[in-house]
């Protein structure tokens, strides 16, 4: 769950739980990333591993309430008697844990063997020698640049008191052009932009219509000037879009791309700035299509890594009468898509760390954050077994140096702190007037700057190091080391940051 949660059973009280790995809808927010989970006790334990049907791994869990508790696989063919069954080999490998090997270690490094050995992913620093936007993108701050969006949906603002749905423009194309110069006048001399609401009646608006370019924005016109005038600057101009959102308003609205649920109808599956959203099959797009819509973004002038949203989400069965499939179609599907993107672009991002898509694209936005365990719900019995305090970076030790982990808690000293300690990704996400997100003024502009010449410049390498170590000392204190031997140690009560046992001297102003 999420990048790794340590259970102690004892203390805890009797509960039994069970959940699909790479997650179920109505519980996305336990995060299942990987199909591993361990058991440890004083001589010993074991490790379980779904090397192949993973999509259909159920993890289940217990306490007794008197201090013992167990956790294994099963396989869940179906949830439901009509669904589809995918007609392939399930297969877990048990991994001895001897009483001297690290729980958390052995097994991270044990799902890295799997991930390079059984699905073929190569380093990040291979990736790089292959893929120029990849390469580019090592040293680039990654930046959202925030257009518009409706007031609508479930994280818009204004709902709350009641205001009416409105056009919330907060940046136009050519207040986005006049701060990227401000940004490359500041020192900042490679970022990579992931244009955000720049479609047709902004963030989420019309999916899967994207054209025309959003008129109140600039239209097609301005977006093709700010992008030749960021890629003059050297920077490299991209999208943020998405593939998989269906809203029913959208001219370009398909019902045949759509999953459908048990009972035959669109299924449902966000309501955010494009209202009520529906989700998409993947293979429904079809090969020609889907190249040609990746095509049309990519004529407008755009370069470097593309920006996939909404993958990998929560596997769903779907009961399409043409499109029928169980939830391992459609994860294939999203690494279809992911594939095809990075083909086309050189490289590729995503948002969620489902192995799956972590295995396909060059760079996640999260593997699983602190906020998804603060919305677990207190009638999931497993709520009463999980402690934020006991959530481990295992993700970040199995994963390190395969895909890049973009950092995105803020500007602040030790926020840079945390960047470094773990070999992150700096990304940040601005406009020009408030009311959605951040404006770019002058202490933003200084605050990035010092972030780039920290964790990209200085500490960059680290990225693509496999992390070997990660230790918590003591109380607000953490560790890593990674392949190389560097060490880096950030004590988050004294904010004071050292790599190989010297002090990281703090920038002037932060």
């Amino acid at each position: 769950i999420n990048t790794g949660v340590i259970v102690d059973p004892a203390n805890k009280p009797e509960r039994r739980d069970a959940f699909l790995i790479y997650g179920e809808q109505e519980r996305w927010e336990l995060v299942p990333t990987t199909p591993i989970a361990a058991v440890k006790e004083a001589d010993g334990g074991l490790i379980v591993l779904a090397t192949q049907g993973a999509c259909d791994a159920q993890c289940r869990i217990a306490t007794d309430g008197k201090g013992q508790g167990a956790i294994g696989y099963a396989v869940s063919l179906r949830r439901h008697w009509p669904d589809p069954v995918d007609m392939d080999l399930r297969e877990y490998r048990y991994c001895p844990l001897a009483p001297q090997d690290d729980l958390i270690h052995t097994t991270a490094k044990r799902l890295r063997r799997h991930v390079m050995e059984d699905l073929g992913k190569p380093t990040l620093k291979q990736r790089a020698q292959e893929s120029p936007a990849l390469a580019y993108v090592l040293g680039a701050y990654v930046m959202k640049l925030f257009y518009a969006v409706e007031n609508v949906g479930a994280m818009m603002a204004g709902k709350e008191k009641g205001d009416p749905v409105s056009f919330i423009n907060v940046m136009n194309f050519a207040e986005a052009g006049a701060n990227l110069q401000r940004l490359h006048a500041a020192g900042i001399d490679q970022i990579l932009t992931q244009s955000v609401g720049w479609n047709l009646r902004g963030h989420d608006g019309m999916y899967p219509t994207r054209f025309p370019i959003e008129p109140r924005l600039g239209g097609e016109k301005g977006f093709r000037e700010l992008i030749a005038l960021g890629n003059g600057l050297g920077y490299h101009m991209n999208v943020h879009d998405n593939l998989l959102m269906n809203v029913p308003h959208a001219p370009d609205w398909d019902p045949d791309r759509v999953i459908q649920d048990l009972y035959g109808e669109p299924l449902i599956h966000g309501f955010w700035g494009g209202g009520i959203e529906y989700a998409g099959w993947p293979f429904a797009l079809g090969e020609q299509r889907l190249r040609s819509m990746l095509q049309q973004v990519k004529d407008l002038g755009i370069r470097g890594m593309y920006y996939m949203d909404y993958m990998e989400q929560p596997l769903e069965v779907n009961y399409h009468p043409k499109h029928r499939g169980p939830r391992s179609a459609h994860a294939k599907g999203m690494v279809w898509l992911l594939e095809t993107a990075k083909e086309m672009y050189g490289s590729v991002e995503t948002e969620l760390g489902f192995l799956p898509a972590a295995v396909a694209a060059d760079f996640v936005a999260t593997a699983g954050e602190q906020w998804h365990m603060r919305l677990f719900r207190p009638q999931w019995p497993i709520s009463d077994l999980l402690e934020q305090k006991n959530r481990v970076p295992m993700f970040e030790l199995a994963m390190h140096g395969l895909t890049l982990m973009e950092h995105r808690h803020g500007l602040a000293w030790r926020n840079g702190m945390h960047a470094v300690l773990f070999g992150e990704h700096p990304r940040d996400e601005w406009s020009a007037r408030a009311g959605v997100m951040p404006v770019l003024d002058d202490a933003r502009v200084a605050n990035l700057k010092r972030m780039y010449d920290l964790v990209l410049k200085q500490f960059g390498h680290l990225q693509t190091l496999e992390l070997t170590r990660w230790s918590a000392p003591a109380e607000n204190v953490q560790e890593t080391q990674y392949e190389d031997g560097t060490t880096v140690t950030a004590d988050f009560e004294a904010l004071r940051l050292t790599v190989n046992g010297k002090d990281v001297e703090k920038p002037a102003g932060w």
